[in-house]
């Protein structure tokens, strides 16, 4: 279930991150972040994402305060946050490297932060067991970091940076060190400790299915810019740049001279749904058969030269006789077995086609 944002109406519900103008230059000359401006709701699950050097850590690290920007402002619940260091700030940050405390205990590590802070015993006490049962760890408390798996210790580390009940969480890539199968335990543990918390968590990730998996809203970033903001979905079916339609998933991607409704590809005509010069094609929204249905408005025949098979669906890349290489990837249980060399149709709908502007 995903967290339901409030309305950015009223002080109430002032974002709990807004970032304006954002640069960040070092001493080097080199640009780790340039004209970024993004705003990140209360109750959000928001997701960075980009290639290693793209600035998405840079970006989170300038939220967290530990580092300055060199120019723009970074605002907390409306509150500016310049000059205030990083222990200031109404902000947490969970890194890949848990540095979990190895001779205190579960209960011990979650309660250091309230601890540091002098909290009231009974409030500590109260805030450690809710935040152990948040993210499923009632019972553990008594037991060392050694003691439990590598699911079980990131999530001490989730519950230890939500016992100082912070405005906005930061998490930078904290499940790359873990294998798949536990990371996508991870991350459905993840999204539900989100919005059971009701805490704003701003994710740092260079995964694509897992930002796909887990946000609300996503950035893609590239060169230290944000390509484009939105729902995954919509960034997914709708991107605006080649870069976000490539990055965030396999695409055909098709760049010719329009033609009003069709685009001329070495000497292809595929209609599309608008004028443009470029236009991207999902493996999954293209059939193959020995003969697809006329419904389509492009169908174009052509020879297998690979047939890869994936579990769940069959990708095959089919040449047509201009020398236009397509990609199409049906589920296993509506393909039909071909083999390489065969001769086959392949067809898809012009609304399948999402021009690109830049």
């Amino acid at each position: 279930m995903n967290a339901k944002p409030l309305p950015l109406s009223g002080n109430e519900r002032t974002p709990d991150a807004e970032l304006r103008g954002i640069r960040k230059v070092y001493d080097n000359g080199a640009r780790g972040v340039e004209h970024l401006d993004l705003t990140v709701a209360r109750g959000e699950f928001f997701a960075l994402l980009g290639p290693s050097g793209c600035g998405k850590s840079t970006t989170l690290r300038i939220l967290a305060g530990l580092e300055e920007p060199t120019a723009g402002e970074v605002l907390i619940r409306g509150e500016p946050m310049r000059g205030r260091p990083s222990h200031r700030r109404p902000t947490n940050m969970v890194f890949q490297r848990l540095a979990l405390f190895p001779h205190l205990t579960v209960a011990q590590n979650v309660a250091f932060g309230p601890r540091l802070h002098r909290w009231p015993r009974a409030r500590i006490e109260k805030t450690v067991a809710a935040k152990l049962e948040l993210v499923g760890l009632s019972g553990y408390g008594d037991r060392l970091p050694a003691q439990l798996s590598g699911g079980q210790q990131q999530r001490v580390a989730i519950a230890r940076a939500l016992a100082n009940e912070p405005a906005v969480l930061l998490l930078d890539e904290p499940l790359g060190a873990l294998d798949l199968r536990l990371r996508v335990q991870m991350q459905q543990a993840l999204k539900r400790i989100q919005h059971d918390s009701g805490t704003t968590f701003v994710y740092v990730t260079h995964d694509q299915v897992e930002a796909l998996t887990m946000a609300d809203r996503m950035a893609v970033m590239n060169e230290g810019r944000i390509e484009q903001v939105g729902a995954p979905a919509d960034l997914y079916r709708a991107p605006e740049t080649v870069f976000t339609a490539t990055f965030l998933g396999d695409t055909n991607l098709f760049e010719g001279s329009p033609r009003g409704d069709v685009l001329d590809v070495d000497g292809v005509g595929i209609k599309i749904p608008r004028s443009g010069r470029t236009v991207s094609v999902r493996p999954e929204h293209v059939t193959v058969a020995e003969r697809v249905a006329p419904r389509f408005a492009n169908r174009f025949r052509g020879r297998l030269e690979d047939v890869i098979f994936q579990g769940a669906s069959t990708r095959y890349h089919v040449r047509l006789p201009p020398g236009l290489l397509v990609i199409a990837e049906q589920r296993e249980e509506t393909g039909t077995p071909f083999s390489v060399g065969d001769e086959v149709e392949i067809g898809w709908d012009a609304g399948a086609a999402v021009v690109l502007d830049k």
